[in-house]
């Protein structure tokens, strides 16, 4: 039976992968708490997205949208808050080759959309750029996301990495919202 949302087994994984990922981009990019608090992002599930953040081809994407505390009117007082969208149903097809095994293709996944959501909260990128700069970006992302996998060395990352590549080469691009 083909599964198109992560199982419970699987959504352990993720949290477990999410605190690596988490702690190896802080350290890569040397965040303090109080930077990660304005880096404002939320992950979730496919179970948990809106229609429009759903993707028929990409593994992830960064939604971003216009925050501002409760009872607050002020424009001032808003912020920039990302959601990184994790596409199950993408993820889990994925799988279905035999190549890869699901905790790294997390990890990997989780860096890369933790890479974007640091350089836009820093301004080192824009979101809504144009396909020349998230060509660019994507490449630039992607070789930072392998320089904080080559500190984790717990895992075998080299299937994932070169799946992450034939995509790229094939001109895949993986989306923001």
């Amino acid at each position: 039976m083909i599964t198109t949302h992560f199982h419970l087994g699987q959504k352990e994984l993720l949290k477990d992968a999410v605190v690596i990922a988490e702690e190896m981009t802080s350290e890569y990019f040397k965040l303090s708490l109080s930077e990660w608090r304005r880096a404002r992002y939320d992950i979730l599930t496919l179970a948990d997205l809106r229609q429009e953040e759903v993707s028929p081809h990409a593994l992830a994407l960064v939604a971003k949208y216009d925050g501002r505390p409760q009872n607050r009117l002020l424009k001032s007082a808003g912020f920039d808050f990302y959601r990184i969208c994790l596409q199950d149903h993408n993820i889990l097809k994925t799988l279905e080759s035999g190549k890869l095994r699901l905790e790294p293709l997390l990890i990997y996944i989780l860096i890369h959309e933790l890479v974007h959501v640091v350089r836009f909260s820093r301004f080192l990128a824009f979101f809504d750029a144009s396909c020349d700069q998230r060509r660019r970006e994507e490449g630039l992302v992607h070789q930072v996301t392998r320089q904080i996998l080559g500190r984790l060395n717990s895992l075998d990352f080299h299937p994932v990495i070169r799946h992450y590549e034939n995509d790229r080469q094939g001109g895949r691009q993986y989306a923001h919202l």
